[in-house]
């Protein structure tokens, strides 16, 4: 087993931008929260709120925001952002990634015209007639790519991922294990109570700097394209329909699904299990909680939750409406029997 990467307090300092205070030459090998870290780990407080905490924490470095003030005794990196400077830390302490040799294993099988030139591709991988991988581009073993596909340069393809016919990945796309991008979008017409199919002949554009998350799937247009936005992230365990368009820089959280031909602007954020119906428009920046569903378009710039999904203040007053419901409901019965007895005594001989 290999020993994991280290790196000196100094050198992180250097390569976050930040400014070191303590002891430089204090060896990192590991990054931790707060609670966990040890002598050996780096740790952070992104938010002043959370610097209590720190002086229970047994981190030999921590990175903290430029305005704070850091405790005595520390060996501290101050940074505009510890949130993203951390990121930096994780980076130079991973443990080295797989990766495919440049060139072809004897095990691929390369289709006819098919071009491979400067790939990395692994053992039992097939690439189908007439299909172009980009130099760099990494498939790793087990991965389907189909005819007259293209993928760009510089991406990775995780084992067992599979890429239909015609699909078009732009470049540096990141497409984790058993993704399947191109199947068939899911349309059938109900004729004498049988289902019958309707051909999905359009396909799919993933455009550069996309990354897709295990188990996702990305189906094939009808007729057209499925486009899927520069820089969108999409997690494990997505459904997106048929003719969907999804802008750039999207986060799209685990078990969400997107009905067919629903188009999303850029900088939209769906929470886990949030779901979308069909042909709807969701504008840009907007944010749809999880388990949101979304059944009606929603304008730019807007926050959505519940179902069906309500604009987010409209959702508080339901909430509050409904935590008020019981004594509501006790103030209705009492006022329904005090007017029995007022309708008891207007009718009353006596």
């Amino acid at each position: 087993m290999q020993d994991n990467p280290s790196i000196t307090a100094a050198e992180l300092a250097r390569r976050v931008g930040g400014r070191l205070e303590g002891d430089g030459a204090r060896l990192i090998r590991e990054v931790a929260t707060l609670e966990e870290a040890g002598p050996d780990a780096v740790s952070w407080v992104g938010r002043p709120e959370l610097l209590p905490r720190l002086a229970k924490s047994q981190a030999g470095v921590v990175l903290l925001p430029e305005q704070v003030e850091p405790p005595p005794g520390r060996t501290t990196i101050r940074v505009p952002d510890p949130d993203l400077a951390i990121c930096e830390a994780l980076a130079a302490l991973a443990p080295p990634v797989p990766r495919v040799p440049t060139g072809v294993d004897p095990a691929a099988r390369i289709g006819e015209g098919a071009t491979v030139d400067g790939a990395c591709v692994g053992p039992c991988v097939f690439v189908g007639p007439q299909a172009t991988i980009g130099p760099g581009t990494q498939l790793h073993p087990g991965v389907y790519v189909g005819a007259d596909s293209r993928i760009g340069r510089g991406c990775v393809l995780w084992p067992n991922v599979v890429v239909r016919e015609r699909t078009v990945i732009g470049e540096r796309v990141i497409i984790h294990p058993n993704v399947t991008i191109g199947a068939d979008g899911f349309g059938y017409h109900q004729r004498g109570g049988k289902h019958r199919k309707i051909p999905q002949i359009g396909h799919v554009v993933i455009e550069d700097d996309v990354e897709i998350g295990a188990g996702s799937c990305i189906d094939r247009a009808r007729s057209g394209e499925t486009r899927i936005g520069r820089g969108t992230k999409i997690d494990n365990l997505v459904q997106i329909a048929h003719n969907v368009r999804i802008g750039e820089d999207c986060i799209v959280v685990a078990q969400c699904g997107i009905s067919g031909s629903t188009t999303l602007g850029h900088h939209v954020t769906l929470g886990g299990q949030a779901g979308a119906a069909d042909h709807l428009r969701i504008g840009n920046n907007v944010v749809i909680a999880g388990r949101a569903g979304v059944t009606s378009h929603i304008p730019d710039g807007q926050a959505y939750r519940g179902y069906p999904a309500v604009e987010n203040r409209e959702f508080v007053r339901q909430a509050i409406g409904i935590r008020r419901l019981p004594k509501i409901m006790e103030q209705l019965r009492a006022l329904a029997k005090r007017i029995e007895q007022l309708e008891s005594a207007t009718h009353d001989p006596t």
